[in-house]
């Protein structure tokens, strides 16, 4: 059997090793990375960046573009001032965006009555401007429609991935306190918190510690855009 030359086969054990330390960086590099995107989305929560208040919005584009399918049906028949009085018989904003997601047609109705000033002829009233609360009462009406790996969280008010290792841990709160469909301050007090939030509220607890400001500090210099 042939040996290598001595050249040749330094060149292949420098490969090899070049392989093997190549490998081992990648891992040790992603590992930096999930534990520096984890970081992030906690100091998020500390500064309360997960998203910014807003009534529920439909996009002009989705329902001016196409046909609408189901125009036959009874609703869509209604007079736009009748759909509009529907509209404001419905107790919150959350029940408002539900019906306007409904189809094309209730989406322009819905995009209408945003624009109107006069909010004294609604049935209950309309706060002007959006809450906590109003959010999470968004959430509780669009869970049983989301995929059932995502779950709810009381604290950041945000459906999380449960299968994403960002996500991974334990649980807070209880889901027997909010049983029912509950959307109140005292539920987003005890409502599940997810692990970034359970996380997020033990670090919490040392905000007056020089250390906790450098923590967010250095987190602020992380981006990956």
């Amino acid at each position: 059997m042939p040996t290598l030359k001595p050249r040749l086969l330094a060149n292949i054990i420098r490969i090899i090793e070049a392989e093997e330390h190549v490998a081992k960086s990648y891992k040790r590099l992603k590992k930096a990375m999930e534990q520096a995107r984890r970081h992030k989305k906690i100091a998020n929560r500390l500064k309360k960046r997960c998203f910014r208040l807003g009534n529920p919005k439909v996009s002009t584009k989705i329902y001016q573009s196409g046909t609408i399918k189901n125009e036959n049906h009874g609703l869509i028949k209604l007079p736009v001032e009748v759909k509009k009085i529907i509209f404001k018989a419905l107790p919150t904003a959350a029940d408002r965006a539900c019906l306007g997601l409904a189809c094309k047609d209730q989406a322009a109705v819905y995009d209408q009555l945003k624009t109107e000033k006069n909010k004294k002829d609604y049935a209950q009233h309309v706060p002007k401007r959006a809450t906590d609360v109003h959010r999470l009462q968004m959430l509780i009406r669009l869970k049983p429609d989301m995929p059932a790996k995502y779950r709810i969280c009381y604290l950041c008010l945000q459906f999380i991935d449960t299968t994403h290792p960002d996500n991974a841990g334990l649980w807070g709160g209880s889901e027997n306190r909010v049983s029912g469909g509950k959307t109140t301050k005292t539920a987003m007090i005890e409502g599940p918190r997810c692990p970034l939030c359970v996380a997020a509220k033990k670090l919490e607890a040392a905000k007056y510690k020089d250390t906790y400001k450098k923590y967010l500090a250095l987190v602020d210099k992380v981006s990956f855009k």
